[in-house]
């Protein structure tokens, strides 16, 4: 990989998005989940060309969601096809990765739930532990700080995969 590459992971979720901003998986510029309100494409939209403004990407990492393994909203997959579609429009690489091919990479290191990925991203990022969400139990809501998870699995899944 080139050093002048500058990558943008973006994951959107119900809260708005996950994402990382880095050179390479070991040189962090910017991370967290970006919160949008209200939840309408147009914002996703401002948020995508906010990030691109200010960090200049040659890359872009989106979630894939054409897999079995997907509960993903209209919305959501709205959003990921209108930033397929601005990013192509500038002349920006975008490459995508869905939850099966993140759990398959992660599987390797332990466990591929969202939790046992979380685990192992703090594991290599200690900086990350005060985000660690608790398990999650299925009567209550995904942690908010989990997006970030999410953008960091697909943007390391991306490093291993390429």
């Amino acid at each position: 990989m080139a050093n002048s590459q500058l990558i943008v992971t973006l994951y959107p979720n119900a809260f708005g998005m996950g994402y990382v901003i880095c050179e390479t998986p070991k040189e962090l510029i910017n991370y967290g989940v970006a919160r949008i309100r209200p939840l309408t494409k147009d914002k996703y939209i401002k948020r995508l060309y906010s990030f691109i403004k200010q960090y200049r990407p040659t890359l872009i990492i989106l979630r894939d969601y054409d897999d079995t393994d997907n509960k993903i909203s209209k919305r959501i997959i709205a959003t990921i096809d209108a930033f397929k579609k601005e990013a192509t429009e500038l002349d920006i690489p975008v490459y995508s990765y869905s939850r099966s091919q993140i759990k398959e990479t992660f599987k390797q290191f332990g466990d591929s739930s969202k939790y046992g990925i979380s685990k192992t991203i703090v594991s290599w990022y200690p900086e990350l532990k005060h985000r660690m969400p608790d398990p999650r139990k299925n009567t209550k809501a995904e942690h908010y700080q989990m997006g970030v998870f999410d953008a960091f699995a697909l943007m390391l899944t991306h490093h291993y995969l390429e």
